[in-house]
């Protein structure tokens, strides 16, 4: 027989990574499978790649730039548009950490006020590859267009918004949310 092992106060960085990959996972289904259907039955090869070589492009953006795409100042246009429910079906999310808490009560997302700079550059991080995703769906969408594909072109714009845009708006609220925590030595 196998001793038990302690019970943990924390999760382990394994255990975080499981937890958090679902709602990856999950979303990326819902929202790639399609794309990738419509890419393998209409896109030409030539286009896919000239698509992902442009989509790239949007990954180097420096952090000024999506400083300067910031849909607003203040976080009353995000719950406006509703995009804190988001953050409930997301990694490192409410339904996430609720989980983890459940498990491990110690549990905090934000334990030391030192680690704000890491989730501050991790949504930077976010935000970048959404916008690479985005860029590479408007493309693929537009593709649509031009072949008549009105209902591929409708089903790919609106996960566009749901997989990419919101995302976007998301990472935002939350360095908005951020800055505003008060700042301790």
């Amino acid at each position: 027989m196998r001793a038990a092992e302690p019970h943990r106060a924390t999760p382990s960085p394994a255990v975080l990574a499981c937890y958090n990959a679902v709602p990856n996972v999950l979303w990326s289904l819902l929202s790639l499978v399609p794309l990738v259907v419509f890419c393998y039955q209409h896109v030409t090869r030539p286009w896919l790649y000239g698509f992902g070589a442009l989509s790239l492009l949007a990954y180097a953006w420096p952090t000024a730039w999506l400083r300067h795409l910031q849909l607003s100042a203040k976080p009353a246009l995000y719950r406006k548009l509703l995009v804190p429910a988001l953050n409930h079906l997301t990694q490192h999310g409410t339904l996430v950490n609720r989980l983890l808490r459940h498990r491990y009560p110690q549990y905090q997302y934000l334990p030391p006020r030192a680690n704000l700079a890491k989730v501050m550059r991790t949504t930077y991080h976010m935000e970048r590859f959404h916008w690479m995703i985005l860029v590479y769906f408007l493309l693929t969408t537009g593709y649509a267009v031009a072949l008549g594909h009105w209902g591929w072109a409708g089903a790919l714009t609106l996960l566009n918004v749901g997989y990419n845009l919101y995302p976007i708006w998301l990472q935002q609220y939350l360095r908005l949310r951020l800055r505003q925590l008060p700042r301790s030595g």
